[in-house]
This record gives structure tokens, sequence and C-alpha cells, in this order.
């Protein structure tokens, strides 16, 4: 179910003396029509479209996974084979929060993306079906999301109810992930889905995205943490760029965002899609040798090491196969690193595994029966997309 906001008036209290802003609560308010002030300096916000996101998000006490179960999604951008970024769920937890794009109804090309409030089953529209809202992170409070405004792609920011597209220097953008007050995406600097793209930093108040990182070719694929940006850089690659190349050439780069410099972790071959969610000090990435399959994402390894030491030290967490589409990305989230195996014979499993790798990987159990897609974890929970024979996508949460 989705609230309307309807125009009355509303009485705030102060904050509980047991834990604070209840998150229930901020989500009460504005369903009764209670709107948080835009952030000053921000870009005017887009039409509220149904709903505004509440000021904080319930702990994570109030919910478990199981709240997760049976919530439909739609398989964009996870088994279409769109050309978007592989390994991009339509859905993303944080908290109690759940963003996810709802299964398209007649008539529409994609499904309207809903923030959920997993404690209690209670929705918010965030964005119509028509701007074909795709790949939704979540941090706290701040939704991000890439949609199509006008024919181009563009990313949208939410926070205290108001959404907006970020703005900068570039063509068109996407490939968006958040921490804290923070934005980092992709910027093409041209139409050309090919061509020339840079790394950009938004924080929430800012006119604009400024880019962070630049030069010939692409730097794509960026995550985020509280203290630094990772991201592929392409510019070592014979053509410059991320395709269906069996000789794509990248290193991670690292950018300290309180120092503002930024250091190349070089090694042999391709690495790509950094994951900074094990600790301020982790860094975890695909790799691929020098020559790779075709697809590439049907294998793949997953490293993991520090950002302060040289990345000829970084570990092999797991070699991973994913036997045809959908190919989806591992999760690093707090102690764990996530996936979907998926073997040429045999069922998909959901692995898991310590990200400081003290123990080797495990299954985890009651999985085996679906078909497995790509998961998304908070602190205490990871959601997955599942679906039986001949049945609909549907999350299961799973407790970490």
């Amino acid at each position: 179910m989705v609230f309307p906001i309807l125009p009355r008036p509303c009485h705030p209290r102060g904050p509980s003396p047991r834990r604070g802003w209840s998150g229930r609560f901020a989500l009460a308010l504005l369903v009764a029509g209670c709107s948080p002030a835009a952030v000053d300096g921000s870009p005017a916000p887009l039409p509220d479209g149904g709903g505004g996101a509440p000021t904080e998000p319930p702990p994570p006490a109030a919910c478990d996974a199981s709240a997760a179960d049976g919530v439909a999604v739609f398989a964009s951008d996870v088994d279409t084979g769109a050309p978007q970024a592989p390994g991009a769920p339509p859905y993303a937890i944080d908290g109690c929060w759940l963003a996810y794009v709802a299964p398209r109804e007649a008539g529409d090309a994609s499904g309207a993306l809903r923030l959920r409030d997993l404690g209690t089953g209670e929705e918010l529209l965030l964005a119509p079906a028509a701007e074909t809202p795709r790949r939704p992170a979540l941090a706290g409070d701040v939704v991000v999301w890439e949609a199509t405004d006008s024919g181009s792609r563009v990313v949208r920011v939410r926070r205290g109810g108001q959404t907006q597209t970020i703005r900068g220097p570039f063509d068109h953008a996407g490939e968006p992930r958040v921490e804290g007050d923070a934005v980092v995406l992709t910027g093409w600097l041209t139409a050309d889905e090919s061509g020339d793209t840079d790394v950009f930093l938004y924080e929430i108040g800012q006119a604009e995205a400024v880019p962070i990182a630049s030069g010939p070719g692409q730097q794509r694929f960026p995550d985020i943490s509280a203290t630094h940006v990772a991201f592929a850089d392409f510019s070592e690659d014979p053509d410059g760029r991320f395709d269906e190349d069996a000789r794509d050439l990248a290193d991670i780069v690292v950018y300290d965002r309180r120092t503002r410099r930024a250091t190349r972790r070089s090694r042999e071959g391709q690495q790509s899609f950094p994951m900074l969610g094990a600790g301020e000090t982790v860094v975890a990435y695909l790799e691929w040798a020098p020559f790779h399959p075709e697809p590439k994402f049907e294998q793949f390894d997953l490293r993991i090491g520090d950002i302060t030491a040289p990345a000829d030290g970084d570990a092999l967490a797991a070699s991973i196969e994913q036997s045809g589409r959908p190919y989806v990305l591992p999760e690093v989230r707090g102690e764990l690193i996530e996936w979907v195996e998926r073997p040429a014979d045999g069922n998909a499993s959901l692995r898991r595994r310590p990200a400081d790798l003290s123990a080797p990987a495990a299954e985890v159990p009651g999985l085996s029966a679906f078909e497995l897609f790509g998961p998304s974890a908070s602190a205490t929970i990871t959601v997955l997309a599942a679906r039986s024979p001949g049945g609909e996508l549907e999350l299961r949460g799973v407790a970490r």
C-alpha cells in the first residue's frame, strides 16, 4: 500500500528518552503531510511522487530478516540483459529500510521505485514507473537511483522528503553509490555510452557534483565509504573502456576523501567493481587474468586487501562461477562477504565467508530450491531475489 500525503497540520514531539526519534513516527508524520524542509542550497526538488523519506531509519532491532520475505520485485537489470553494468539488483537494504523496484503493471515498461519500512510494512512511492527507476542504493535516510529523464540517464537523490537530480559537468550519469551524505557516480562526458567517463562526488547541499577522477579512457564503477572512494580505471586498456572484450585491462584506484589523494593499486590483468563495505581500510574487487572468458562474468576471482598495503598482497577470497545470466556481483558488508554461486551443473546457492578470511566459505541453507539473484545487505539482514520454477521474482531475507 502506498500512503498519500494529505494536507494536515502536524505536531511533532521531542525525541524519545529511550532511542531518539522513532523511524516509524517519522514515517507517520510524513504520511500525514509533515515533510522536512529542503536542504539549503540544493537544486529545486522534483514532484514528491506520493511520499517522502523519513528523517531517520528505524534501528535494526525494529525488524527481522523474515520481514523481507515475499516482496515481489521487477527483474530490471537483473535478468533482462539490459545494457547496464552487471550486478546491479533492483533492490537495496540499509537498517530496516528496503528500496525496491516493484513489478511492472500493465502498459508499463518498468516498475515504480518504493521505500518500505520492514518494521511495519508501510511503503512510500519514491519514483513512478514512467522514470524507469533502477539501481537503488541506500545509506541511512539517503536513497539514490538511476532514472530516465527526457531520454537521458540521470541520478536522483532523495533525503528528508526531497528528491532532486544530481547535476554536474557531464552529459549523463549513472552507477550511483551512497555513504552518509555523499554520493559517488559515473559521469559520461558525451552522449556516447562507450565514450569517456569520469568519477564524480556529490555531497548533499552542493550545487553540483565535482570530478574526483578523470583522465583518458573510462573511470567507472565507483564505491564509497566514510573515508574513501574506489573505482576502476581503464586508461591502460587498448580501447580505454569497459566492454565485452577478453583483453580488457584496468586497475583499482583508491581516493582518500580527507587528503584528496588517489593511489593506484596496480596488478596484472583486469580489476574492476571495487567494494568498500568491509571496513575503512579494506577494499574488495573482481579480478580477471590477462585473458579471461567471455562473457567474463561467468567466471572471476574475488580478491580482498588492505588499502594501505601493496596490491600484490591482496588475498583470494573466492573463485566464483555463474553459468549464464543474470550476472550479479558479490556483496561485501561488515564482517561478511556474500555471493551467488551458479555452477553449470547443480543448483544455485548463496555463499558466505568472513571478510577477514578466517574461515572457508559456507552455503547459506534453505535456498537451494530457488533460482537466485544478487544479494544486498544491511548490518543485520541480507536480501536476495529468489524464484521458484514458474514463480514470481520475490525477495528472501536472511539473518547475518
